[in-house]
């Protein structure tokens, strides 16, 4: 997808001690500041925290619905210029920043628990943010590879999604799929999440969908197919749903 940006995703978890929404906003609060004096000539274009702990038991129970895993603490989305990026890293002043900017330990998040994943946007259904924001990240089935599962969920699954996303309730719809290991594994080293990242990270923005008869009917048709096709492919169990 020529001209499309290049996203980092950093799953956090907060290190031991107590999860809250404090000590996330305090951790956030202090990487705003290392971002706003390192980000100058490192590839960041644009950057967002997101914190997870807010709508906690609305996450334990849609955790217990789809059968997820219980998801991370809190999220940063980074866009990025993938030149100055690789010309910072090829830097030591370069690979300095972006562990000050966000690297794990430093701001008292679980380097190891903690993951980062890169990869061109999707945009999908392109539509008022206004609404329900739900992120995932999504892990395939064991006997698929990682390549396997990312080209059936960007190639197949998205579509089938956006294609109804009137009768769903769905107002944006956009998937970042790990493919930039190259990029990854220099930042894993100077500091930022060193777990395993799942293969896809996907978000959407929804609301109440419509009740005439009509639309209840597409919807219903259209839910089947999709879990229809998600059984064939996605691990729930080690996948994670986010409602921020």
């Amino acid at each position: 997808m020529k001209g499309a940006p290049l996203v980092l995703v950093q799953g956090l978890f907060l290190s031991s001690g107590r999860r809250s929404s404090q000590r996330i906003s305090s951790a956030f609060a202090a990487r705003s500041e290392s971002i706003a004096q390192h980000r100058d000539g490192n590839g960041l274009l644009g950057y967002e925290q997101i914190g997870g702990l807010d709508k906690a038991v609305a996450n334990l129970l849609l955790r217990r619905v789809r059968g997820t895993a219980p998801a991370v603490d809190a999220v940063e989305l980074f866009e990025i210029d993938e030149q100055v990026l690789q010309r910072a890293l090829a830097r030591q002043a370069g690979r300095s920043a972006w562990q000050q900017m966000a690297g794990c330990a430093g701001h008292g998040f679980d380097v190891e628990r903690s993951f980062v994943l890169i990869g061109k946007e999707r945009l999908l259904v392109d539509g008022p943010l206004a609404g329900q924001r739900v992120l995932w990240f999504g892990r395939g089935l064991e006997q698929l590879s990682e390549d396997e599962f990312a080209a059936h969920y960007t190639g197949h699954h998205g579509p089938l999604v956006a294609g109804n996303a009137a009768v769903l309730g769905i107002r944006s719809y956009r998937q970042v799929a790990n493919d930039r290991d190259d990029l990854c594994n220099p930042l894993r080293e100077v500091g930022l999440g060193q777990a395993r990242p799942p293969a896809v990270f996907a978000e959407l923005t929804m609301v109440t969908p419509p009740f005439d008869l009509a639309s209840l009917r597409a919807r219903r048709r259209a839910t089947r197919d999709i879990k229809a096709d998600e059984k064939r492919h996605i691990d729930f169990g080690h996948s994670m749903l986010l409602l921020v």
